[in-house]
């Protein structure tokens, strides 16, 4: 694929004549990533679009794959001829699922997704506590669990069009059953119960015999988990805790145990001091009565034991707490409301895909990236090494997504993505906003012209001196450097656009 940016100044300042055209050629590139800084103004999306234009048109003349372009439109004005668009905001019922699991054997599964659900909300929101991000961790697992999703069985990870699966399946102490509307008069007097969010008759785990089985189990399609589930599943985790007896047993344990502590105390000093028949009445009957509570409760979850698996959920949530404070941060995700199971409505057989994410704000707009990227990465891992550019990844104002950490999906791909065929182009009003790293990593730079403010910073951060910034003029020259395979040193190119090239 090729982009022409322009001619080259210094031919034509020799020789007005001789036109030498500054194009990039990807294949001799060192990668397809691209850093385009300017000012508002200054000429960005007009360049993005002249990129979309003339790298699917190289690709097709030079008979090589024709790329999917993934452009993700902070202002929704990156206006682009055949694109399919779609709008994302919080009144829009599809959405971005990030819990969605890739079936890959080698480069999928529950651990990684997990892995990278956690890390992607702790970089962009305030990071998690080691208890918080545990609890956080069981609540994914438990939910991958009853979604039919097990870590050892890759063959799960897939969901096949037929496949079903009980709505209580995974544990909530709830088994869930398909009652007919004229039938739940019957069905209650049996002993169901209403559950208004699931929209369906449930009984307690273990009780489905006798009568009630007349009613089969409640059944789904099987699908991918989404934050709603997550938080669904945490709340009644939470509600367990503060209810459930497994919970109340430990702390009556508890309040005995500092109970005997106390009267031991107690009975130590009176033997230090001579006293042989020690008594505290009141101690003893505190112990006492402690004792007799733990007994009661513990008698009272050895009864509640259904599932076998309730000492388990007492046992790896801490406390309420920690498992509240997890249930606040669902919350917020899920108020969100970009987080939704429904794909977005995108034409699968256009070349171009547009986020336009105007209306998310700053933060909101920062988690869809991060997760669609991650997504659109792992992909191209799963697809495999290959020659040609397949995807290019298009950010506006990508500033908003850098950050120095290398484990920021952003700086992995800029760093790993070339051998997968992913290409990354990343606009922004100046170079000082991303890592050093990220922009040695970067094959192509592009100035469009920088806010004098920015001068002496993006001189050293680029390698570039502050004459050159300073005869840059915008939509009329840039800058470009452009780094080729075998090169360590690459100069800048002073570039003149031609006028029609500006106007077009």
């Amino acid at each position: 694929m090729k982009v022409n940016w322009g001619l080259d100044a210094g031919a034509l300042s020799r020789k007005p004549s001789q036109q030498v055209e500054v194009t990039l050629d990807t294949l001799l590139a060192v990668n397809g990533h691209t850093l385009l800084v300017g000012m508002s103004g200054a000429g960005k999306t007009f360049q993005l679009k002249k990129m979309v234009r003339q790298m699917s048109r190289s690709a097709e003349q030079a008979g090589e794959p024709i790329p999917k372009f993934y452009v993700f439109d902070v202002h929704g004005d990156i206006d682009i001829a055949d694109a399919s668009t779609v709008l994302f905001s919080e009144q829009t019922k599809w959405g971005l699922n990030p819990l969605r699991v890739n079936p890959d054997p080698h480069f999928g599964g529950i651990r990684k997704r997990v892995q990278g659900f956690v890390s992607t909300v702790n970089r962009v929101m305030r990071t998690l506590g080691p208890k918080q991000e545990a609890a956080l961790r069981n609540i994914l697992h438990d939910v991958y669990a009853k979604h039919g999703f097990n870590q050892d069985d890759p063959t799960t990870w897939t969901i096949k069009d037929d496949a079903k699966q009980l709505v209580s399946e995974g544990g909530d102490n709830r088994f869930y059953i398909d009652v007919p509307i004229d039938e739940k008069d019957e069905a209650k007097a049996l002993g169901a119960r209403w559950d208004g969010t699931a929209k369906s008759w449930f009984i307690p785990s273990g009780e489905y015999t006798g009568a009630i089985t007349r009613w089969p189990p409640k059944m789904t399609d099987r699908v991918h988990p989404s934050i709603t589930d997550v938080l669904r599943m945490a709340r009644n985790v939470l509600q367990q805790l503060f209810l459930g007896t497994g919970m109340k047993a430990i702390t009556n344990l508890e309040v005995a145990n500092r109970a005997a502590a106390a009267y031991q105390r107690k009975l130590l000093e009176a033997l230090r001091r001579g006293e042989k028949a020690f008594e505290d009445e009141k101690l003893k009957a505190d112990l006492e009565k402690a004792k007799a509570k733990a007994i009661e409760t513990f008698s009272e979850y050895a009864e509640s034991i259904v599932t076998g698996r309730e000492l388990d959920c007492v046992m790896k949530y801490d406390s309420t707490d920690v498992l509240k404070s997890v249930v606040d941060r669902l919350e917020n995700l899920d108020s969100i409301g970009i987080f939704k199971a429904e794909p977005p409505p995108f034409d699968p057989n256009a070349n171009v895909w547009r986020y336009n994410i105007k209306p998310l704000s700053m933060e909101e707009r920062k988690l869809f990236v991060l997760f669609r990227l991650e997504e659109l990465f792992l992909q191209a891992v799963q697809r495999g090494e290959t020659k040609y550019i397949h995807d290019v990844l298009i950010i506006d104002e990508a500033h908003i997504y850098a950050d120095d950490d290398p484990d920021n999906i952003i700086n992995t791909i800029a760093k790993e993505a070339r051998k997968f065929g992913v290409a990354m182009v990343c606009a922004s009003q100046s170079p000082t906003h991303f890592p050093d790293d990220f922009i040695a990593s970067v094959a192509t730079k592009v100035i469009l012209g920088i806010d004098e403010m920015y001068w002496r910073s993006s001189a050293t951060k680029m390698r570039v001196s502050e004459d050159a910034l300073k005869w840059v003029r915008p939509k009329r020259s840039m800058l470009v450097q452009m780094k080729t395979s075998g090169e360590t040193k690459n100069d800048w190119r002073w570039v003149v656009i031609p006028p029609e090239a500006a106007a077009a």
